[in-house]
């Protein structure tokens, strides 16, 4: 059993609702949780190979506060890429972290930049390809329906596809595509960050 990993939008779905229990105020406490010990229990598995897939972060120099916004990020990622690797998690750097404009505040029109990830879903679709076999169980953790064609290959290779969110991000487009799906609940992300302390 392969766990794919879509980095940004796996952490966004834990890190948003387990904020919104009021379990923690920055992404810092999610620091350290057991993600393999969390996916076993939540997909009854005894082994899994878990891919992690995140973007090469660089730092941005154009403005003072993206400069700041980035160094964070690539502080916050290195603790946290060292945090997975120490649980026995395959990390692939794919893509580039690329600066947009956001949406216009509708009372003021400030845009803010934002930060967008590049590719990391093409690697990742392009993994879930290379591994599709017949009965072969692959797990995906995202909500990103750029994945769907994949999906729809994979599962013609005869793989067995299963999408895996948290219950408030789960995707529909994603999880009917691949046939199985499992959501994870505040509940259990509560007795997760539990844990971790």
């Amino acid at each position: 059993m392969i766990v794919y990993i879509d980095g940004e939008n796996a952490v966004h779905q834990l890190a948003d609702a387990a904020k919104k229990l009021g379990l923690i105020k920055h992404r810092q406490g999610l620091l350290g949780i057991d993600i393999v010990g969390f996916l076993k229990d939540l997909l009854k598995a005894d082994s899994l190979t878990v891919r992690y897939y995140t973007t090469t972060l660089r730092l941005v120099r154009t403005d003072p506060i993206l400069e700041k916004r980035s160094r964070e990020m690539m502080e916050w990622s290195e603790v946290w890429a060292n945090k997975l690797a120490q649980q026995g998690i395959q990390i692939i750097k794919a893509g580039k972290l690329k600066v947009r404009d956001g949406e216009a505040c509708l009372k003021c029109g400030h845009q803010e930049s934002i930060f967008r990830e590049k590719g990391v879903d093409v690697r990742l679709a392009v993994d879930l390809l290379v591994d599709s076999e017949e009965d072969k169980a692959l797990i995906i953790w995202s909500s990103d329906a750029d994945l769907v064609p994949a999906i729809q290959v994979a599962k013609r290779r005869g793989a067995r596809v299963k999408n895996i969110a948290h219950k408030d991000f789960l995707n529909w487009a994603v999880a009917k595509q691949c046939g199985e799906w499992q959501t994870y609940t505040d509940k259990q992300l509560k007795e997760l960050i539990k844990h971790a302390s």
